[in-house]
């Protein structure tokens, strides 16, 4: 027979320091994925630099284009 699951203490100032890391992680992946969809999409206008567009290209080449494809699903509709 099992001895009986007996929960690990947290203190106070443990469970606030995990709650703010997980606000943290929560708040920065809302903002990097974002500002990381906006930029590749910067990346494939006319108004960015011949080099950012080939970059772009060349990074979302090696994923087999699914930024390229989402542009395009939007911009059609």
């Amino acid at each position: 027979m099992q001895p009986p699951h007996v929960p690990r203490y947290v203190s106070p100032r443990q469970a606030a320091e995990a709650r703010a890391r997980r606000r943290a992680i929560l708040f920065w992946t809302a903002v990097a994925v974002p500002l990381f969809i906006a930029f590749v999409m910067f990346g494939y206008s006319d108004q960015a630099p011949a080099a950012l567009r080939d970059a772009i290209a060349a990074i979302d080449g090696q994923f087999g284009y699914p930024l390229l494809s989402l542009l395009k699903l939007i911009v059609t509709r």
